[in-house]
């Protein structure tokens, strides 16, 4: 009896250190997997998983690598005064020289290797229309503020406002999760070559799909964070004036004096309108001039048959009543 028991105590103690041994070394492989990339461990059983639980075990760890790289990225872009800024400047513009000041602008931006984005003009110089352009001009963050005092030089500012958008934090955010998606691809690329069996090879490659959509989705955020980084914007309103508004406000003399030139020119303009009227109205004053001469000629001609008419009538009863005497 007491033989059985050292047999059976001696073959629990070998069980035992064969689960020990197997969990070691299944340990060990899990910790150089998890130190090459995070997919490995939730992948190391890919014959029993199935493919939509397939990486429920690593989401977290990315999450906290990505929010731990993240934070540390930010802190040393932050220290070196590496920031993502997108700045914006918004200004209203006036100008008595209209065709000038677009040239000089689209040669200036030019010369800055800016471009314009979008513009468009509104109003007609034929018709006596001032004219009105909007302008959304792209220029290289460093030379953002020359460009604004030139456009000041060289037309009335009558507003101006400027902001500053801090995307540092997104820029490091989608910048670590593209990165950690890079190293998930490259892992599950190497599980790829080595699976087996066709339900291995479909989870990897769904997941793998998955993976470069994302990749491409955060490639093509950074590039337009990366172009409104790099190129500022500029919001430009231009109209076209008779006379600039005056930067500090007139005296009274002055205005009185501002009113009346105005007033003149008003009255001047007005003269200068009936003038054209009258001008452009040359051919329809013709035509009426000769509807009014063809109907005097009419009437002188009815009223002359008229008058012969009776003339004739009366010259008839003078004869019959010197026939009847």
């Amino acid at each position: 009896m007491k033989k059985k028991r050292k047999y059976l105590l001696l073959l629990c103690m070998v069980c035992i250190v064969a689960v020990v041994a197997g969990c070691g070394r299944k340990s060990n492989s899990m910790s150089e997997d998890i130190a090459m990339n995070q997919t490995a461990a939730a992948m190391k059983d890919m014959s029993t998983a199935d493919s939509g639980g397939l990486y429920a075990s690593v989401s977290g760890q990315y999450d906290r690598a990505i929010e731990e790289e993240g934070d540390e990225r930010a802190g040393i872009q932050q220290e070196n005064g590496n920031r993502k800024l997108i700045k914006t400047v918004s200004m209203d513009a006036e100008t008595e020289d209209f065709d000038g000041l677009i040239e000089k602008l689209q040669k200036r931006v030019e010369d800055l290797k800016g471009y314009i984005e979008n513009s468009n003009v509104r109003g007609n110089v034929r018709y006596n229309e001032n004219r009105h352009s909007s302008m959304t001009i792209r220029i290289p963050s460093s030379e953002l503020e020359n460009f604004v005092n030139e456009v000041a030089e060289i037309s009335n500012i009558i507003r101006k406002s400027e902001s500053v958008e801090d995307i540092t934090l997104n820029y490091v955010d989608v910048e670590s999760r593209k990165k950690a998606l890079e190293i998930e691809q490259e892992r599950l690329l190497s599980l790829l070559e080595k699976a087996e069996s066709v339900e291995d090879i479909i989870a990897v490659e769904s997941r793998l799909s998955e993976v470069r959509y994302e990749l491409q989705s955060y490639a093509s955020r950074l590039l337009v964070y990366d172009n409104q980084v790099e190129y500022s914007t500029i919001n430009l309103s231009i109209n076209e004036v008779k006379r600039l508004t005056p930067q500090e406000e007139p005296t009274v003399w002055e205005r009185i004096a501002t009113g009346f030139v105005d007033n003149l020119k008003g009255a001047l303009k007005l003269l200068e309108n009936l003038a054209v009227a009258v001008l452009v109205l040359i051919p329809y004053w013709g035509i009426f001039v000769l509807l009014i001469v063809a109907a005097v000629v009419v009437c002188k001609a009815i009223y002359k048959t008229q008058k012969g008419k009776v003339v004739k009538k009366k010259k008839i009863e003078e004869k019959s009543e010197e026939k009847t005497e």
